[in-house]
């Protein structure tokens, strides 16, 4: 399978329950973003008496690069951290929201992989009070399927292994 086929199947995959925003020409690599947004709320009788509300997000930047080495990995770390942080809202009721990197790559670099791993960004906000904001990240090498993850992404790993 070749890195276009995996990018196509990959954004496929969560087309049913995301909403998608193309990329053309990105600096970075960035294919797509993906965004997924929950609100649940309880109310007795009328919404005005709300009784809770809570808010979860998920935004799943996916890159498209042909050799991914330590620099592109900042680079593009860094870019989701920045412009994640710019959709964060972190209000009452707000739980989480989950900033995840997805590379599908020709290869990597074992400096990349090993930076990749031990990646991690754990942000609370008000003590938690308003939720959190974790960072994931995983790589796909599309010729062979050899992919890896930091902790934080051990169940989005899992999608990318059934596809």
């Amino acid at each position: 399978m070749t890195r276009d086929e995996m990018v196509k199947k990959l954004t496929e995959s969560y087309e049913g329950y995301f909403d998608l925003n193309y990329y053309n020409n990105s600096p970075v690599g960035l294919f797509a973003r993906c965004d997924f947004h929950i609100h649940n709320e309880k109310y007795v009788l009328v919404k005005s008496a709300r009784l809770w509300e809570t808010d979860c997000h998920e935004y799943v930047y996916i890159f498209s690069v042909e050799n991914l080495t330590e620099e592109v990995f900042e680079r593009c770390r860094a870019y989701v951290i920045q412009e994640g942080d710019k959709l964060i809202d972190p209000k009452p009721g707000h739980i989480y929201t989950y900033l995840t990197a997805v590379f599908i790559c020709d290869d990597f670099t074992k400096e990349a992989k090993a930076l990749l791993k031990k990646s991690k960004r754990y942000k609370s906000y008000r003590f938690s009070l308003n939720g959190w904001s974790e960072f994931r990240t995983f790589a796909v090498r599309a010729r062979d399927r050899v992919s890896f993850h930091n902790k934080a992404a051990k169940e989005s790993a899992k999608l990318v292994k059934k596809l």
